[in-house]
């Protein structure tokens, strides 16, 4: 089977995935413990120890084609299940939004609000370093194009959600709670913020490939909707969380690597029948292959 959206990208070659075949029932079984990617935004990941195959589809927040493709894959793979990466109090915030409701609590608010966290006195220390303010004025509209972490529009999950309700497919929320996210992220930035001499002053200057391709969006010189879709990809989520991973990795594992263990171990603990499509940011994609692999090891 293959499936082409109704849209076009600007990528090199249009969105498409083939569904694998199963081997027939004659051979022996195989060693499933594997992670194979069946598109640039999606792959299939199988277990030795679990009988689910997670179709697992990286996505950017603030992308229209990214709502488009995952409505476009729960239609192709009928799952049993559908995990989207969303805890249970975003993922009402998000139902209430659909049924009329705008209101947002303050928990829908970015983690990267710093005056959710620190005194003001500290973050105008913390701000005077040139580095640190160029990366946290940056910052949430990157990784919301890249899908660290959702808008509270979510508009590729709330198309999940829908679609699973309209299907009548079970949903799993399969996220940290955002509560405790925030009380970890908290104790990170404080670390830094108590000794910001140290921690600030080796923060280094963003990557050549970074600042080629972003420098024009920060400018306002580059559509924002056909950049989304431009910067979509594997590639670009790994050169900016690798960035950001080198200036704050306290950070980084509270916001990327602790999530992708929690997301990835929901999936095979609650998701462990049938077929499950797995819909999450794409800095999210590669973490939780890598830890879905370390699962059977």
């Amino acid at each position: 089977f293959c499936i082409k959206l109704r849209h076009s990208l600007p990528a090199p070659s249009p969105y498409s995935c083939t569904l694998p075949s199963p081997p027939p029932s004659s051979l022996p079984p195989l060693h499933r413990s594997i992670v194979t990617h069946i598109s640039p935004t999606t792959s299939l990941l199988r277990s030795n120890t679990t009988d689910n195959e997670v179709y697992l589809i990286g996505t950017a927040h603030v992308s229209d084609a990214s709502a488009q493709e995952v409505v476009d894959l729960i239609r192709l793979v009928q799952p049993q299940v559908v995990f989207v990466e969303l805890d249970s109090t975003r993922a009402a915030q998000l139902r209430n939004n659909n049924n009329g409701n705008a209101a947002e609590s303050s928990s829908s608010s970015s983690p990267f609000d710093l005056s959710n966290i620190l005194p003001n006195n500290i973050i105008s220390q913390m701000m005077n370093n040139a580095n640190f303010a160029r990366i946290l004025e940056a910052a949430p509209a990157l990784l919301k194009r890249l899908g660290w972490f959702h808008t509270p529009q979510g508009g590729e999950m709330k198309a999940a959600l829908a679609e699973a309700d309209r299907m009548g497919i079970r949903c799993v929320y399969g996220d940290v709670e955002f509560s405790q996210t925030t009380r970890e992220l908290k104790k990170s930035v404080m670390g830094i913020a108590l000794n910001p001499a140290q921690s600030l002053a080796n923060i280094p200057t963003p990557p050549s490939e970074l600042t080629s391709v972003f420098g024009p969006l920060l400018a306002g010189q580059s559509d924002p909707k056909e950049f989304v879709e431009m910067i979509k990809t594997r590639e670009r989520a790994r050169q900016v969380t690798t960035y950001l991973s080198r200036c704050f990795p306290s950070v980084y594992k509270v916001m990327i690597t602790d999530r992708d263990v929690h997301m990835a171990r929901m999936l095979r603990d609650h998701c462990s029948d049938g077929k499950v499509v797995a819909v999450v940011g794409m800095a999210h994609a590669e973490g939780i292959e890598r830890e879905w692999e370390e699962l059977d090891t």
